[in-house]
Parts: structure tokens; sequence; C-alpha cells
């Protein structure tokens, strides 16, 4: 930049000059340090005013300190009797041209040093931001994933015992499938997708226990094209949706709840007949891990349906 500068003075305003290279290495020097002395106080602040953090404070901070230091280097400039200055331009009219097209230059040059900075600064920090966030999710999920344990657990063992000794039968099917549900999140809790195939196997044996608990106040539908059993799925996604249904709807003989998880367009869709519970409440917590657990996997988001009398919710397949 420095010598771009040197070559422009002489071509321009100093065209009767002679090219001397102790002008340019005056130049030189003189660039350096007038550019390397706003870049060493914008290391010093970096700590204390990050740009992704104190922006105008530091934008601010970082004008005051250059417009102080340049005129303090031009005062510097001036008093050092330097060959360029003084067997060069020997008029003040032609030095403070040059003076002023050297400060541009600077300007430029720390402008588009900072800029890119900035911008590194900033893509290192949605990076790390993406990194945490991405963690959160994790954390948050392996979390949904542990309250199926105690909760499933308690509520699965009390219907065995209430069911074991009227029906033998009924209860070895039952213990089979409770086996089967377990072994599925035991053993793929480290995952993050699992194929369509087998997230539908463990829901069939999920929703199993369900219809033993609740009888006919539950029915599901599977309405799946074979053509699509392979793509992949987020890990235990249809199992928050069914549990979702089943926790806050009214499921009564009287009232059953209606399921019906079926595909279309290259997507799951899992809907189910609206007749919520007077007392629940929920806070999405499940629908909204999903829904960022799909978008760091797919980098889209779930398609929720909702009216008085249906709710269903649409997860992208993930090829």
């Amino acid at each position: 930049m420095s010598i771009s500068f040197y070559l422009i003075i002489y071509r321009l305003i100093l065209k009767d000059v002679d090219f001397e290279w102790v002008s340019l290495f005056v130049i030189n020097i003189s660039f350096i340090l007038g550019t390397e002395v706003i870049f060493l106080f914008d290391r010093l602040i970096d700590k204390k005013y990050p740009w992704h953090q104190e922006l105008k404070k530091r934008l601010y901070l970082l004008v005051v300190f250059s417009i102080s230091w340049l005129l303090l280097f031009r005062f510097l400039v001036s008093s050092i009797e330097t060959a360029f200055i003084y067997q060069v331009i020997h008029d003040s009219e032609t030095y403070n041209l040059v003076f002023v097209v050297g400060v541009l230059f600077m300007i430029i040059y720390v402008t588009i040093t900072i800029a890119r900075n900035h911008h590194n600064s900033l893509v290192y920090f949605m990076l790390e931001n993406e990194a945490l966030k991405k963690e959160k999710i994790e954390n948050d999920y392996k979390q949904l994933s542990d309250q199926l344990n105690p909760h499933f657990l308690f509520n699965n063992l009390s219907t065995l015992i209430a069911i074991i000794r009227s029906d033998q039968k009924m209860a070895i099917t039952f213990a089979e499938d409770f086996t089967d549900v377990y072994r599925y999140v035991l053993s793929n809790s480290s995952k993050d997708v699992a194929s369509l195939s087998e997230e539908l196997a463990f829901l069939n044996a999920y929703i199993n226990l369900h219809k033993t608990r609740i009888g006919e106040g539950l029915t599901v539908t599977f309405n799946i094209e074979e053509s699509v059993k392979h793509f992949k799925v987020p890990y235990l996604s249809l199992q928050i949706l069914v549990e979702n249904a089943i926790k806050h709807n009214i499921t009564s003989k009287s009232k059953p709840l209606s399921i019906t998880i079926s595909t279309n367009n290259n997507c799951i869709v899992v809907e189910n007949t609206k007749q919520l519970k007077e007392s629940t409440y929920s806070t999405k917590t499940g629908l909204n891990n999903l829904n960022q657990r799909l978008s760091i996997l797919k980098g889209e988001e779930l398609e929720v349906e909702e009216t008085d009398s249906i709710f269903k919710v649409s997860i992208p397949l993930i090829q």
C-alpha cells in the first residue's frame, strides 16, 4: 500500500522529481508506523471491547484514537527533518497535499484491515454460537430421552402389575413390547437420526404399551410408503409427537383419540384429533427441541397445522 502511494505521488504530484530510494524507504517506514500504531490499539482493546458485544463503543474508540494519532503523527513527521520532506518537497503546500493523500491511503488500508478483522471475529463468534446452540439442543434432547425412563417406567410397571394376574398372555406381550421399547432407547441414545423403518418398529411397540393401558381410548393408523422407509428422521421424533398427542388429549372409550401416521411428499406426517384435556398445559419443549434438531440436521423446520379439530405435524425426511 505504501509503495502504491509512493508511485502515485511521484506520477501525479512530483512529476519532475527523480526517483530516490531514501524517499521510498522513509515513506514505507512512515506508513508502517502510522498504521501499525492503530492496529496495536485495536488489538489492545480487543478483549475488553469485542466486536460482537461492544461494536459501537469499539468503533468510537478507534475513530477517536485514529484521529488523535494522525494529528500527532503529522506533528512527528513535520518535526523529523527527513530527506524526503526537505530535499524532495520544498514548498509546504505540496508537502501538505502529499501528507493528506498519504493519510487517505492509511485510512483506506486501516479500514479494510479492521473490517476484515471484524468480519473474521463475527464469523468466529457465529460458529462458536452455533456450536453452543447445538450443544444445548443435544443436552435438551438427552434430557427428553432421559425423561422417558423414570416416568414411562413407572406408568408401565403399574400397568404390568395390574394385568399380570388377570391376563398372563397379555402381560407377556406387554412385557415384550416394554423390553423392545427400552432396548431401542438405551441402545440408540447416542444417535442423531434413525431410519424410518427403525423408528416405526419402535413406535409400534411404544403404541402397544399405551393401547394396553388405555384400551379402546386410542386408535392409531399407519399409512407408510415402502419407498421411503430407508430415509432418516430425527431419533425418537415420532415418539415425541405421539406422546404429546396422548398427554394433552382425552383418551376414553366414549371419546377415543385417533392418531394417523402417514407419508406424503417425502415427509412423515403425524396427525391426531384435537380433544384437549381441560387441565392440560404445554410448554412445547419437545416440539421446539425437535424443530431445532431438524433445523441442524436438514436445514428445514417442522410444518405444524392446527385447527379446532386436528393437530398435524409434518417432518421432512432426511435422504
